[in-house]
């Protein structure tokens, strides 16, 4: 394969996918760089009911297959590989990959972000034995079962819906005496009859031998602590920005994200950021996709500066 590009896109989610089709329609000799599965987290994810101009529920996988065959219409490169390394060379940028390297005139990073873990015992050693962060992909492992989703969120809650239609009973717990969730998700969940919520909740530990078997859970407002028997649980309390990359090229909050204008350039020349790992971003297909043309088009001016 080539090693010489005008863009290379660190990211194969909705905003690399969504640039990759603006940069291959101007005629930019393309790479996209995914390190998993092209698409992004989104995938996983049951359906999209809000996406812009589908009138029914969409399958989050058909919508980025489209995407990605679209890109490849117009001429760009999807591949498989993981970008290690950054390095400004001159007036171009090399990324470094497994066993090779190529460079490009720009970069475009939209490498997304992470799930979030609480950090406590057990969470870990569980994690695929009952401990799960992906209620679409394991949630048929639990038909009939009693299960928890931790977290307050959109995700949270589209989480909890879906394992409803499985499991015989679906604990939220959240640690707030209020949910983040849109109004529409939330009216849903308390309607739902194998859906309850426990406010003011977190979880200390994980608990089981060979499987999940409990949470230990404490109450915020009391402090009172308690084992809860629970044959799954599925983490929903956010992610963390892949922005490894980029700690000593641009400037990042206090939580990792890239803090950007609105143009998406940043101060590194020739490096432009979309979708999950910039400050503000609230993960949704739309936004990110958004986020992937502005980079683009941005992109796209700075290097017809150069020509």
């Amino acid at each position: 394969m080539d090693k010489n590009w005008d863009v290379i896109i660190v990211g194969g989610g909705p905003a690399g996918l969504a640039a990759a089709i603006y940069c291959g329609r101007a005629l930019r000799k393309t790479l996209v760089l995914e390190k998993k599965v092209f698409g992004g987290q989104i995938i996983f994810s049951d359906i999209i009911e809000n996406y812009p101009g589908f009138a029914e529920p969409i399958v989050p996988a058909d919508l980025m297959e489209q995407m990605a065959k679209q890109g490849e219409r117009y001429g760009v490169v999807l591949e498989n590989d993981e970008a290690l390394g950054l390095v400004r060379e001159g007036e171009n940028w090399r990324v470094d990959v497994y066993q090779n390297a190529y460079t490009a005139k720009a970069i475009l990073y939209a490498a997304g972000s992470t799930h979030r873990f609480l950090g406590v015992p057990g969470e870990q050693e569980l994690l695929g034995r009952g401990v799960s962060v992906c209620a679409t992909c394991d949630a048929p492992f639990f038909r009939g079962k009693k299960v928890a989703v931790l977290g307050g969120g959109d995700t949270a809650l589209y989480e909890a819906l879906h394992l409803a239609k499985f499991a015989s009973e679906v604990t939220l717990i959240h640690r707030r005496d209020q949910l983040r969730a849109e109004r529409i998700l939330q009216e849903r969940v308390f309607k739902n009859d194998r859906i309850k919520v426990l406010w003011d909740s977190e979880v200390l530990r994980f608990q089981g031998g060979q499987t999940l078997e409990a949470l230990e859970v404490r109450n915020k407002k009391t402090n009172r602590v308690e084992p809860m028997a629970y044959d799954g649980a599925f983490l929903a309390i956010g992610t963390i920005p892949n922005t490894g990359l980029l700690k000593d090229l641009v400037q990042l909050d206090e939580n990792g994200y890239v803090v950007t204008d609105i143009s998406l350039r940043t101060a590194a020349r020739g490096l432009f950021v979309s979708g999950e790992v910039i400050k503000g971003n609230r993960r949704q297909v739309a936004i990110s996709v958004g986020m992937g043309v502005q980079a683009a088009l941005n992109c796209e001016e700075y290097l017809a500066s150069r020509d």
